[in-house]
């Protein structure tokens, strides 16, 4: 069991990392200033080939055993299918909208600000909603038995920016990431 989990969350701690580096940028841009295109083009990458293709369906893999086990709990959490592609339609909007200013199409700085801002909120409101109601009802339902089903379902994939990073789209994002965290206190 605590593989799995400790994987999906391992997987939103640094989605968050990601999230940061685009929500400062964002910020940055929205004031007036620049936009890293190779950075928000690096979280978008990312999003498109690791936790839709990856995270998110082994997610669904433990949330169908969640409803086979416990159908109320899974019924209260709603529908985390759909969830994901809300997420997958949020990404996608937010790069039709960079995609548009990278290609100097006329755009208000608001729409693109916009479309990251709900491209941002979205995540995080997911990533939230996991963390605190999704991954502990997994926890209390699923019997040993299940978590060895489920990893015999999902074979653990590398992380294409945190643990192999041979896709060069992810350089600047990566040096973000680590320029940041290393300016951060001890213990933060």
């Amino acid at each position: 069991m605590a593989s799995i989990i400790d994987a999906l969350r391992s997987d939103h701690s640094r989605l968050t990392k990601l999230l940061d580096a685009l929500e400062r940028q964002v910020d940055a841009f929205g004031e007036g200033g620049t936009l890293d295109f190779q950075i928000a083009d690096g979280v978008l990458h990312y999003c498109r080939t690791y936790p839709d293709l990856h995270h998110h369906p082994r997610e669904d893999l433990v949330f169908e055993r969640l409803k086979a086990r416990d159908p109320a709990t899974a019924e209260a959490l709603g529908d985390l299918r759909g969830e994901h592609r809300k997420l997958a339609q949020a990404t996608e909007r937010f790069a039709a909208a960079l995609e548009a200013v990278e290609q100097d199409v006329p755009m208000e700085r608001d729409e693109l600000t916009g479309a990251a801002g709900d491209f941002l909120k979205a995540y995080r409101h997911h990533i939230m909603m996991e963390e605190k109601h999704f991954f502990p009802a997994a926890q209390r339902a699923l019997t040993p038995e299940d978590w060895r089903q489920l990893a015999a379902q999902s074979a653990p994939v590398a992380d294409p920016l945190f643990d192999i990073r041979e896709d060069e789209r992810f350089d600047a994002l990566f040096e973000d990431i680590v320029a940041w965290d290393s300016n951060l206190p001890s213990g933060a």
